[in-house]
């Protein structure tokens, strides 16, 4: 079905093929030149990590892509907060392409932009703006320094998918109106299901779309005309929601969630307009200021007043982008991030709403066209989109490692207790404990009530061996993560770390307690129970630790741990054949567990397996010469084999390593 009257907006340009093809080149090597670097950083502490350990726990092949509809998506059983499976399989795409290597996640995010930058361009064509406009506009669009964490930060792959399936699902919906020809519809449903399963934003797509095709188009009601898209939109939505509804379990707080976060939330609006015009005090973990606030405002009224002055007719386009602007920078104002997260806002989520600003800014541009030429116009650009680039090029390297990352977000602000602790974590790993410790301190002294600090500093206590500080550490983090429950982040690894602490300085029946305690609160998690088990077999409660440790296997079958633990409470009841099946699985799971190799080694002496015994053996002296225990049972199983050198050899070198025979060694050897 074609339209006797065509809109005047959707008025042919003329193309000249050999332009556009410039065009075209520009939009794609500007970017790539500008951005390109960004495959080689590393990840930047902040959620990507998460997500991308999460989703190589269960990427296994193809065929496992259906798992991200089953899990939120951080690929987690918990339920935290958004449902984005289409975002998901693209990580999941990227595990089976480069395994947890950052670059191939950086490269995927670099290439979604490219498409968006050209989609935008075919976008603004399409809606009527004049060709070198929409040109303009993109190629400003790309060079954003404001958009520099949507390429380099990877957990905005989210709105990267949003923004390009959106703009598709504008495309078929326009060309289906113009062309009556079936095949846009098909293609529009396949791409505003894949917006809407990118992330929950692209749910008022419909709503814009309607505005667009009764404002813009300027259509009559017909509903035979438009019931198709009606009825395809609430399939896809009623569908989303009912999946969501089955992954989607963890309640959100007041704080977090709804008008109260809206109305604080509010100055994003103001600031995000700025930032995209004046890209001033761009970061990594953003918080409003009364710069940004009050320039937005006054931008807004310039931008206000240009569209008064120079397309006072054109109401209706007016409306459609300010509708766009507002319908997808709305959504994510109802959540706020709790403090002391750290930020109050991020800048890449103004990707896609700035586009209904673009577009109003392509009206204005044509309408003034007819008064300055192209050239004119591209003299005016150079300049600005130079400045931008080179502010884009600067500021994408605050994404190029943790460091850098939370370092960022410390400079801009110093009271950021997230940022020192995210810091102090990244400086953990890499050995430095003489910076994270500092690191942890800051983010105690600005927020006395975060727990993660005090679970960190717990952590490398007790790396070293210093376990009453450790305790003491963990008991704070505990204290407060059971405090504040609207920041909870840590409870049930606080269970676990605190316990493990007791129980090394045997603390038994606190430790008991603390344990209990957590497993009625979640008493589905596999490491409160391995705890638990560990606790009775320290009292020698072998019975009442195997159960314990049957348990933690039942909720979590792949820890090698587990099995290990369990085949050392079978051997100290003399099932040494289940130990021994035990300590088989245990290095199924992990070759390299050294501790399952000696438990092993020890079971098959009870069997009579000295030869096996004595391989399990070498195998870990090989991998571990300092192991006097293994020299001690090495020497044994030599004994049963009627070798007395070699086993005098063993234990004079068990010896020289410092390992004692005690009671419960001897009793092992019995």
């Amino acid at each position: 079905m074609k339209n006797k009257k065509e809109n005047k907006y959707l008025k042919p340009v003329p193309l000249i093929k050999n332009n556009l093809v410039i065009y075209l080149l520009i939009l794609i090597i500007v970017p790539s030149v500008l951005y390109f670097r960004v495959v080689n950083f590393e990840f930047s502490g902040l959620d990507d990590v998460n997500i991308i350990q999460n989703i190589t726990n269960v990427q296994g092949s193809p065929l496992n892509l259906k798992e991200a509809f089953k899990h939120d998506n951080f690929m987690s059983n918990d339920g935290i907060k958004f449902y984005r499976p289409i975002t998901t399989i693209s990580f999941m795409l990227d595990a089976l392409w480069g395994g947890i290597e950052p670059w191939t996640y950086h490269m995927s995010n670099l290439i979604f932009y490219l498409l968006n930058v050209i989609a935008l361009f075919f976008f603004l064509k399409k809606i009527g703006i004049k060709e070198e406009i929409s040109f303009l506009l993109s190629l400003l669009f790309s060079v954003n320094p404001i958009f520099s964490n949507v390429v380099a930060w990877i957990p905005a792959r989210g709105d990267l998918l949003l923004c390009l399936f959106s703009l598709l699902s504008f495309m078929s919906f326009i060309e289906y109106f113009k062309s009556g020809e079936k095949v846009y519809l098909i293609l529009h449903a396949i791409v505003i299901a894949a917006a809407i399963f990118s992330k929950e934003s692209a749910v008022l797509l419909p709503a814009i779309l309607l505005l667009y095709y009764y404002f813009v188009l300027n259509k009559k009601f017909r509903l035979k005309e438009i019931s198709p898209f009606l009825i395809g939109w609430f399939i896809i939505i009623v569908i989303f929601y009912s999946l969501r509804q089955s992954v989607i379990k963890a309640s959100l707080y007041p704080a977090e969630f709804g008008i109260i976060p809206f109305i604080k939330n509010l100055p994003a609006i103001p600031i995000s307009f700025f930032k995209f015009f004046i890209p001033y005090k761009l970061c990594t973990m953003p918080l409003f200021d009364y710069t940004g606030i009050i320039g937005g405002i006054i931008l807004l009224v310039i931008f206000a007043v240009l569209i008064i002055k120079i397309i006072p007719t054109e109401r209706r386009i007016v409306i459609w982008g300010g509708a766009w602007f507002l319908a997808f920078s709305i959504p994510p104002m109802f959540f706020r991030a709790i403090p002391p997260i750290g930020y109050e806002y991020l800048e890449f989520r103004t990707y896609l709403p700035i586009i209904g600003i673009l577009l109003i800014s392509g009206f204005i541009i044509n309408k003034l066209s007819t008064s300055i030429s192209f050239k004119k116009m591209l003299m005016i650009s150079i300049p600005i989109l130079s400045i931008y680039s080179v502010i884009a090029f600067f500021h994408t390297m605050v994404f190029a490692d943790t460091i850098s990352f939370f370092t960022s977000a410390i400079n801009t602000n110093s009271n950021n207790a997230s940022a020192f602790c995210q810091r102090g974590v990244s400086y953990y790993y890499r050995g430095r404990n003489d910076l994270s410790l500092p690191d942890f301190e800051n983010s105690i002294r600005i927020c006395p009530t975060y727990p993660i600090p005090y679970s960190n500093m717990g952590l490398i206590y007790s790396s070293l061996n210093d376990h009453y500080k450790a305790e003491y550490f963990f008991s704070e983090a505990l204290k407060y993560d059971t405090l504040e429950q609207e920041s909870n982040r840590l409870e049930v690894k606080t269970y676990i770390y605190l316990s493990r602490e007791k129980i090394i300085l045997r603390k038994y029946d606190e430790a008991k307690g603390l344990l209990k305690k957590g497993i009625m609160i979640y008493p589905e998690n596999a490491d409160l129970h391995n705890n638990l088990g560990m606790l009775y077999f320290s009292v020698t409660k072998f019975d009442s630790a195997l159960y314990e440790y049957n348990k933690a296997i039942e909720f979590k079958k792949g820890n090698a741990l587990f099995y290990s633990n369990r085949g050392l409470a079978e051997y100290n009841l003399n099932n040494f054949a289940d130990a021994l099946n035990d300590f088989n699985r245990a290095l199924e799971l992990n070759p390299d567990f050294l501790d399952a190799w000696e438990n092993r080694g020890m079971s098959k002496i009870k069997l009579n397996d000295n030869e096996g015994a004595i391989y399990d053996f070498n195998k870990v002296i090989s991998l571990n010469p300092q192991s006097g225990e293994s020299y001690y049972y090495r020497g044994v199983a030599y004994s049963k084999l009627n070798k007395p050198d070699e086993a005098q050899k063993d234990w004079a070198e068990a010896r020289k390593l410092g390992f004692k025979e005690t009671y419960s060694e001897k009793q092992k050897e019995k």
